[in-house]
C-alpha cells in the first residue's frame, strides 16, 4: 500500500511538471544537435550563436545530459535578471526532456537568496549582478562544476567584480558554456576576458596587458586601442577551436529585418542651438520662469550625450550639491522641441494599428512618451509585460534596450520596432532587435529609426554599421576556419 501511495504521489508530481510541455527533444533542429555535440566535445567552449536560434534549450539539454550521466554534479546558470527569472524557467517547463529537472532561482533580496542557496536542486539560476555574492558564499567550497553564462558579453570587462569573482572559482569547474550573439560588438578587446574564463589565458595570454601589447596599438590622440595589421586573423585562429559560430540566415528561412530611416527635421532655431553646443560646448535655454540658463558640456563624452539629448528634444542641466557632507548630482531635464514626438505620432498613424515596440534610452524620453501616449506600457523590471505583449494585448510597448535587450522572447507580439533614441552600443542595438527578429517570428521585422538630420543621430547610425561590419568579419573568419578544420578531419579519416 505504501509503495502504491509513493508511486501515486510521483505520478501526480510528474503530471504537474508536464502540464506546460509543448515540445519534445526530437523537435530540436539539426543545427542545435550540432551545437550540442560541440559542447560535448569541448568542456570549455563558447557558442557565438545568433539571436533566436535556440541556444538556451541547447545548453539546457547539455546540462541535463551531463547531470543524468554523472559527468557533473551541480550546474549554475548566470543570466540577465529578467532572463533568470522568466526565460530559463519557462524553457525548462516547455520541453519534455527538461520539465522534470529541479532548479532553483537565486534572485531577489539578500534574505531570499540566502534561503534559496540552500536548495538541493541540481541547477541554480542567478542574475549576473549577484555572481560576486554567490562566490563569496561558497569560496573554496564552490559546488558548481558546470557553469553556463547566458550573454557572456556581460563578462567582457576584466576589471569588473563579477569577472574577478568567477575567475577565482574557475579552477573548480569541469565545464563552462558561454552563450552570446555579440562577443565583440564594440571591440576585439572584449574577447580577452570571455576567452580567459574558458582557457585561463592559454590562447590570448595571461594578462590583458600582454594581450593589448601583442595585438593592438594605442592611438596617441584618442587613446583608443586599434588592432595591429593581421591581428584579427591571428586572434580568430587562436580561439576558433573552442568557439562555434552560427548565423540565423544559414539555418532559418527568415527575411532579414528591414531598416527604415524616418527623418526628423529640426527648425533653424533648434539647429542653431544644437550647433552652438557642438562648437562651443555650451548652449542657452529659457526656463519656465522666463530666466535664461546656460548649460555646459564639461567633457567630450558629456558633449556626445548632450547632442543626442538635443536631437531627441531635451537637454539635462546638472548641478552638484552637498547632502550630509557628501556630493550629490541633481539633473533637471529641459524640454527643447517636439519634432521627434510629432514624427512618431505621424508614423504610428501610418502603421495603422500595428503593435509597436518603441525603444528609448533617456528617462525624460520615457516620461514624455507616456504623457503623449497614455495607452503605452513601459516594460517593467520583473517582465510582467511580456505575456500580455505576446498575446497582442499591448499596442505600444516602451522598452529600454539594456533592460529588455537580452533573452526575452517578444516575437509573438508584433513585428515593428521604432528607435526613438538610438543607442551607441552595437551589442545593445542588436540584442534589442533580437527580441522581435528571432525564431517564431512569422513576418519580416520592420525597424524604424527616428533620425534627426544634421545631428549626432546620423553619426550613431554610421558608427553602428561600422561596428556591425567588424563583428561580422569575426564571425565569417571563425566559420571559414571551422570548415577548414572539418575538411582536414575528414581527409585524415579517409587516409585511415
Amino acid at each position: 500500500m505504501m509503495r502504491n501511495q509513493i508511486w501515486t504521489s510521483f505520478d501526480k508530481w510528474r503530471a504537474s511538471r508536464r502540464k506546460n510541455v509543448e515540445r519534445v527533444e526530437s523537435d530540436m533542429h539539426a543545427y542545435q544537435h550540432t551545437a550540442l555535440q560541440f559542447i560535448r566535445d569541448n568542456p570549455f567552449c563558447a557558442l557565438f550563436v545568433d539571436l533566436g536560434l535556440g541556444k538556451t534549450v541547447t545548453a539546457m539539454t547539455a546540462a541535463a545530459e551531463f547531470l543524468m550521466n554523472g559527468e557533473v554534479n551541480k550546474v549554475l546558470i548566470i543570466a540577465p535578471l529578467k532572463v533568470a527569472n522568466k526565460t530559463w524557467p519557462d524553457e525548462f517547463s516547455v520541453w519534455e526532456h527538461t520539465c522534470c529537472m529541479n532548479y532553483q532561482v537565486l534572485t531577489g533580496d539578500a534574505k531570499t537568496r540566502a534561503q534559496a542557496i540552500k536548495s538541493k536542486a541540481a541547477i541554480h539560476i542567478i542574475n549576473r549582478e549577484n555572481v560576486e555574492w554567490l562566490v563569496d558564499q561558497w569560496r573554496t567550497k564552490w559546488p558548481y562544476d558546470m557553469v553556463i553564462i547566458d550573454e557572456s558579453s556581460a563578462f567582457k570587462d576584466h576589471t569588473t567584480k563579477r569577472f574577478k569573482a568567477l575567475k577565482n572559482v574557475r579552477k573548480y569547474m569541469k565545464r563552462m558554456v558561454q552563450l552570446t550573439a555579440t562577443p565583440a560588438a564594440e571591440s576585439y578587446l572584449h574577447l580577452f576576458a570571455q576567452i580567459y574564463l574558458l582557457d585561463q589565458g592559454e590562447r590570448l595570454g595571461k594578462t590583458v596587458t600582454s594581450y593589448r601589447e601583442k595585438y593592438f596599438t594605442q592611438n596617441r590622440w584618442s587613446m583608443k586601442w586599434d588592432l595591429r595589421p593581421g591581428a584579427k586573423e591571428e586572434i580568430t585562429s587562436k580561439i576558433q577551436d573552442i568557439c562555434l559560430v552560427m548565423k540565423a540566415e544559414d539555418y532559418l528561412d527568415m527575411k532579414q529585418p528591414q531598416h527604415i530611416e524616418s527623418p526628423v527635421y529640426l527648425s533653424d532655431a533648434e539647429m542653431s542651438r544644437y550647433n552652438a553646443m557642438e562648437e562651443d560646448f555650451l548652449t542657452e535655454v529659457i526656463q519656465e520662469d522666463g530666466e535664461s540658463l546656460v548649460i555646459e558640456a564639461e567633457t567630450a563624452a558629456t558633449l556626445a550625450s548632450k547632442l543626442l539629448q538635443m536631437a531627441s528634444g531635451f537637454i539635462y542641466h546638472s548641478e552638484r550639491e552637498l547632502v550630509n557632507g557628501k556630493p550629490k548630482l541633481n539633473r533637471t531635464a529641459h524640454q527643447l522641441h517636439d519634432h521627434k514626438m510629432d514624427a512618431l505620432e505621424a508614423l504610428l498613424e501610418q502603421l495603422d494599428g500595428e503593435n509597436v515596440m518603441i525603444v528609448y534610452h533617456f528617462k525624460p524620453t520615457l516620461e514624455r512618451l507616456l504623457a503623449r501616449f497614455p495607452d503605452a506600457v513601459a516594460m517593467d523590471k520583473s517582465g510582467d509585460a511580456v505575456t500580455p505583449w505576446n498575446k497582442g494585448k499591448i499596442k505600444k510597448l516602451l522598452v529600454h534596450p539594456q533592460s529588455a535587450g537580452h533573452g526575452l522572447n517578444l516575437q509573438k507580439g508584433g513585428r515593428v520596432m521604432i528607435f526613438y533614441d538610438i543607442p551607441w552600443s552595437l551589442e545593445t542595438y542588436q540584442q534589442v532587435i533580437g527580441r522581435l527578429h528571432r525564431q517564431g517570428q512569422t513576418r519580416q521585422v520592420l525597424l524604424y529609426h527616428l533620425v534627426a538630420k544634421g545631428t549626432a543621430d546620423e553619426k550613431v547610425v554610421v558608427r553602428l554599421k561600422e561596428k556591425r561590419d567588424t563583428q561580422e568579419w569575426l564571425f565569417q573568419r571563425l566559420k571559414r576556419l571551422a570548415r577548414k578544420r572539418q575538411k582536414e578531419r575528414e581527409a585524415m579519416e579517409d587516409m585511415l
